[in-house]
Order: C-alpha cells, then structure tokens, then sequence
C-alpha cells in the first residue's frame, strides 16, 4: 500500500512538473510571439513614418468670398422696412458668406441719416443699422470707391468711416484725405497677408468725388498712383486684390478703360483684380496666370428691368502661400429686389455662360428630402493647381472643452497633437500615432465638443481589445478615434478597430437634415499606403455605439473635402481630377 501512495506521488509530481514545464515554455512562446508582433509592428510604424514624412505639406489655406453691387437704398429700404428685419436681404446667402475667411464686397450707398429715397432717383443713402447688417452676414471688408458712396457729400462719407469703424468692418477706394483714400489697407488670416486697393472710374463720377489733401473722397483709377500702391502692397504683403468701379451699364463685356487699368494693376504686381459697376456679369479673363473678374454684377440691388441686372456672382477664391489655387463660383438671383438666392441649374449656367470662360466642375452631394438619399450636382470652378491629395496637415486650433474660461490650443504638427493651457502641456498624443487631422465637433450627439482623430498606428483594435482575441494583426491601419476634454484630462469615448477604407479626410457636420451631425469622409484603399487617395464620399451617422455607414458615393477620384451651407442646407464639395 505505501509503495502504491509513493507510486502516485511520483507519478502526480511527474505530470504537474511536465504541466509546469510546458507552461513555462508555451507562456515563453507566447510571450515570445508577442514580443515579435510588437517588434515586427514597431518596425512597420517605423517604415510607415519614414515613407510618410516625405509626403508634401499641404499648404494653409485662406478663402475669401467678395461679391458685386450692394444697396440698401430705394426699394432695398422700403422691403427692409416691410420685412422688419435689417438683415433680410442675406438671410439666404449669409451662411455661404461665413463660410469663407475673409468676404469683400462693394457698398454702394453712404451709411447716413436722411430723408427716404424714391424710386429711380439717383442719390443713394442707407440708413444707420446697414453696417450691422453686413457685419452680421460676414463682411470684412468693403470697396467704397463708387459713384454712390459720395452722395451725401463729406458728411455722408464721414457717418459712413464710423458707422463701419464701428461694426469692425474695413474700408478701402476712400478716405478722409488723399493719401488715405490711395493707401492699401492690410488684413492678416493664418499667416497670410492681404492688402487691398480700390479705385473709381474717372469716366463715372464726377471730378469732386475724388479725395484730395484737403477733401473726403475716394480714389480715381489713374494708373501712376494705382501702380505705385501696388508696388507698395506688394512689398508688404503676400497677395494684392484691386478692385476697380469701371465699365458700361449693363453692357455684357468692359471697354478699354477697364482692361488697360486691369492688365496695368496686373503688370504692377496685383494677384486678382474684381470689377463693380455695370450691373451684371461681365467676362473672366487670364492675364499673365491672373484672374480679372470684369464685373460681378448685382447682389443686393433694386434693379427688376431685365433678368440680367437681377443676377450676379459670389466667387469664393482659395489662397495659398504659393498662390490662388482655386476659384469656386456661385451664381445668385435676386428675390423681392433684396434677396440674393443660390441660383438654380439653369439660372447658373446662363449666368456662367457671360464669363466666356472655360470653367471646371466640382462634384457637389446634397441631401434630397424627396427619396432620401443623396443626390449628385456639379458647381463651376477655376483650378490653378494640379488635382493631388494625401498632403500632410498641420494646423492650430483654439478652444475651451473644460469650461474653465482657459482657452486650450491644439496644434497638429508631423502627425502628432499636442493640446496646451497657458502653455503648460495637457496631452500628447503616443508616438506610435500619426494623426492626419482632427476636428473639435459633437461627433456623437451627446450635446459635448469631442476632439475627433483620424490617425493610423499598428493593430487592427482600437482602444481595447477583446479577451477571447489571441492575436493581432500589428500592421499599420487607419482608425478613428473620438476623445473627450474635461476635468483637466483626456478620456477615450470611443475608437474603432481597422476601418475597412481608411479615412483620406473628414469633417463633421448635419449633411441630411435631422439635426444630427454625421461624419462625412474621403476613403481610400490601404493599397495607396502612406498616400490616401480618396475612391468614395461617404457619410457616417453615430448610433450609441459607433458609426454605421449612411450613404457612399460612386467610385471615383476625390480631394478636398468641403461641407457649405447654403440657405440652410448642406452641400458636401470635392474636387475632382
């Protein structure tokens, strides 16, 4: 009996030192498996970086809207009044305004009290509360260099400098004396500078309206002092825009006035020169690589003596440190005399047609109540720059998550976020990341600004991994991740696993209407790898507990992603080769 306990014994300390053992070297292997997936994936991070760094950097961008004549006299007046409401005349276009960095603009009226202005008189004036009207649509700044502005005299000139100083908005073309009527005034956005220049037509005023050394007024276009002020700006800054109030009535292209001062102001170093004053949409024309809107008609106006003086242009111009790399346009009609709309298809094409220019298309998906669903249109554009994506990003943002009246800053930089309060790092994202971009927006409809990132890292998990997963596929692959600010900490809300398409780019905005914001992407294909070149337009729609796809787009080739509104509904843009 004792030889058969002993038996036992050996026999179970046998197996439990083999089970041991095998553990040992299993545990061993398994580890060892580990270390060489982590390994294996660090070196494909590595190789990632290394291949993705030599990428170009894509360039800051600046946009600036400007429109054609803007009046809030005669009839303007009267529908204000009616209305009760001073920013009517933009409350269909104001959204499409905002959306640009900068917006320009001709004011065609002096901001001064007087008496009310009949129909077909000739001497404008709009009434104190205009300019806040046009602060609240978006103007930056305003061409007074007309044959309107100067209407009510020197006074009327002075009311309008404070009324404008007042509401925040620049003037240029005018002055209290001469010298600043002449000067270029300078406005900065993202590192870029502008400076702007207008100018009156000799040919449509009268010899007083113009400034001197001892009269309000604006300036004339005499081509010695323009190209001496372009010479200056030009010095300065890194774009020069001049604007010019030439031309004949009505007339559908310029006369020699315009295009020897045009091609002159180009000659002198001028970047982009805008027409006012005819009253409708005048021919594009490239002079030397640079674009001359001759005229871009009527946007606010009370003119209903044809279908053309009811129409205009609102271009929206991309600029770049290298130059103007795009040029979008967007044709408006007139409603009730006051009331710019975005123009209809057909509307849009015969207003286009005045351009005599050969235009590109950008592909444009809009939300259509009817079927539900997304539905494709086209807008106009002019490209300067070769159709390329998958540039690296770099950006700043400011916001203040946490409510404590501290503003953070973010700033993107090699892929790589770095969130700061008075100066003092908060977070930084891991170094085995490579952040594309991200986007301060409620992505998940929970009423909170989340911080949302498009980033690639090695795995195929996102912020956790299932137990019952043995391994990982540690190639590099695209996530999405949704993070929250507060409490003086970052907290991970959501992240997803391998996306099928990676994300070439994103934004976030309500695309459909329901008052939910939903994630709209560019996706590519992982075979393109570090390069994301977009095949489809998709939008994404949070549902408590990630996103689930909307809609996707034909296959295609598509860039730039943008989202505009217009008219209270959204319009997702992308360029296209």
């Amino acid at each position: 009996m004792q030889k058969k306990i002993t038996w036992l014994i050996v026999i179970f300390l046998s197996v439990l030192v083999t089970l041991l053992v095998g553990s040992y070297y299993l545990r061993s292997s398994k580890n060892q498996e580990i270390s060489n997936s982590q390994a294996q994936g660090e070196k494909e991070f590595l190789d990632f970086l290394s291949l993705k760094k030599k990428l170009p950097q894509a360039d800051e961008e600046v946009s600036l809207v400007t429109v054609g004549d803007i009046s809030y006299s005669r009839g303007v007046e009267r529908i204000v009044k009616k209305q009760n409401d001073i920013n009517y005349p933009f409350l269909k276009i104001q959204d499409y305004l905002k959306s640009a960095d900068l917006v320009f603009g001709n004011l065609e009226t002096p901001i001064t009290q007087g008496p009310e202005i009949s129909d077909f008189e000739m001497i404008f004036r709009s009434n104190p509360g205009t300019e806040q009207a046009l602060k609240q649509a978006g103007f930056s700044i305003l061409s007074l260099a007309n044959n309107h502005t100067p209407n009510f005299g020197e006074k009327g000139l002075k009311d309008t400098f404070n009324f404008l100083e007042n509401a925040g908005i620049k003037y240029v073309g005018t002055g209290q004396k001469e010298q600043e009527a002449y000067q270029p005034v300078y406005i900065e956005k993202k590192g870029i500078k502008f400076a702007f220049l207008a100018y009156n037509d000799t040919d449509v005023v009268p010899a007083y309206y113009e400034a001197s050394v001892n009269r309000a007024g604006t300036a004339f276009m005499r081509i010695d002092k323009m190209t001496e002020g372009v010479k200056e700006a030009k010095q300065k800054a890194d774009f020069v825009i001049v604007s010019m109030h030439a031309g004949i009535e009505y007339a559908g292209k310029p006369n020699n006035s315009q295009i020897n001062f045009a091609h002159a102001a180009i000659d002198a170093g001028a970047d982009l020169i805008i027409g006012h004053h005819p009253h409708v949409v005048q021919t594009l024309e490239k002079y030397k690589g640079k674009y001359i809107f001759y005229s871009l008609g009527n946007f606010v106006f009370d003119q209903p003596q044809s279908e053309e003086t009811k129409e205009g242009l609102a271009i929206k111009i991309y600029f770049a440190k290298n130059g103007i790399s795009k040029i979008s346009l967007l044709p408006v009609v007139m409603e009730k005399l006051a009331q710019p709309r975005m123009a209809n298809d057909n509307e849009a094409d015969k207003i286009l047609q005045r351009l005599n220019f050969s235009l590109a298309n950008q592909d444009v998906y809009s939300w259509n109540d009817n079927n539900n669903n997304f539905e494709k249109g086209i807008q106009r554009a002019v490209y300067n720059d070769a159709f390329e994506s998958g540039k690296i990003i770099s950006k700043q943002e400011q916001a203040d998550l946490d409510n404590n009246s501290v503003p953070e800053k973010y700033n993107l930089e090699n892929g790589r976020l770095t969130i700061t309060e008075n100066e003092k790092m908060i977070w930084q994202s891991p170094s085995d990341w490579w952040i594309d971009n991200f986007a301060l927006a409620d992505s998940n409809n929970d009423g909170i600004v989340n911080i949302n990132l498009s980033l690639w890292r090695p795995g195929s998990f996102g912020t956790s991994k299932p137990f019952w997963v043995k391994e990982n596929n540690m190639s590099v692959n695209n996530h999405f991740f949704v993070l929250d600010f507060s409490g003086g900490s970052i907290k991970h809300v959501w992240g997803s696993s391998k996306l099928a398409e990676p994300n070439c780019e994103f934004k976030i905005a309500d695309v459909d209407n329901d008052g939910k914001n939903d994630l709209v992407v560019i996706e590519g294909d992982y075979s393109q790898k570090p390069r994301c070149s977009g095949n489809y337009v998709a939008v994404w729609k949070w549902n408590d507990w990630g996103f689930s796809n909307e809609w996707r787009s034909e296959k295609g080739n598509f860039a730039n992603l943008e989202i505009e509104k217009i008219d209270g509904k959204s319009y997702i843009l992308v360029d296209t080769p």
